[in-house]
């Protein structure tokens, strides 16, 4: 399944390419534009900086993330369909479907760090090394099981099979007997996003200190993101696909 996969989300991603990589690079240059602003603003500080980092990921993860994503999965169903899709209508959908799919994203994220959270936590408050080193390795354990577990609930909300509560459940009946090749697939495309990430980012770093390395920081940000979430929101859809292929045999 792996390879069939990876096969298929190739093909749809050469197929798709200049559309989403120019969508979704206009997705994420509001956000680069922004943070850009506020580094050029703000003191240069380890903490400023660090805060500055935590902002970034947040409004990503919560927003232009899932915009892109929930734009490139609907561009493969009409592509795949033969219909044509305007970036109006992919626009239109992205917006509708925008909260339900961060609500379930949250309830994934809720799922992995629940019971960890309260081991971390009663370690924090206890001071009980024990139990702090207990809970980060809970929450390690419940990343790598929950997570692929769970790792399609996002894909069923832009389909229209499940949302929310049920999208968890409905990810978790896909991917049960076939935990194996489900992680084999997201390994695989997260190394191809952290490959495009280093690969740029690297350029940026022979860049002069200063405001000229942060405004192609910038730029290399954008075209990172252009590159690397397209091709993990289609390898997350074709792995839906696949999946529910495999539960029909």
């Amino acid at each position: 399944m792996v390879r069939s996969v990876i096969r298929e989300t190739l093909d749809l991603y050469r197929g798709l390419f200049r559309r989403l990589v120019l969508v979704t690079g206009l997705i994420f240059l509001p956000l680069a534009i922004a943070m850009l602003a506020l580094d050029l603003a703000v003191a240069d500080s380890q903490s400023t900086q660090q805060s500055i980092a935590i902002i970034e990921v947040v409004a990503a993860l919560l927003l232009f993330v899932p915009l892109a994503s929930i734009i490139a999965i609907r561009s493969a169903m009409a592509s795949e369909k033969g219909e044509p899709l305007t970036l109006r209508q992919a626009a239109d959908d992205a917006f509708e479907l925008l909260p339900t799919y961060v609500i379930t994203q949250l309830l994934v994220l809720l799922v992995i760090v629940a019971l960890p959270g309260i081991l971390i936590a009663g370690g924090w408050i206890s001071g009980s090394q024990l139990m702090l080193t207990l809970g980060l390795g809970t929450l390690l354990g419940s990343a790598i099981l929950n997570g692929v577990r769970l790792g399609v609930a996002t894909v069923s909300v832009v389909t229209g099979d499940a949302r929310m509560a049920p999208a968890l459940r409905h990810s978790a009946q896909l991917t049960r007997g076939r935990y194996w090749s489900t992680l084999g697939v997201i390994v695989v495309f997260s190394l191809f996003a952290f490959a495009i990430t280093i690969a740029l980012s690297s350029l940026g770093l022979a860049a002069p200190e200063g405001t000229t390395q942060s405004i192609i920081g910038a730029i290399i940000s954008v075209i990172t993101n252009a590159l690397s979430v397209p091709l993990i929101a289609l390898g997350t859809y074709r792995l839906y696909r696949s999946l529910q292929d495999a539960k029909r045999v």
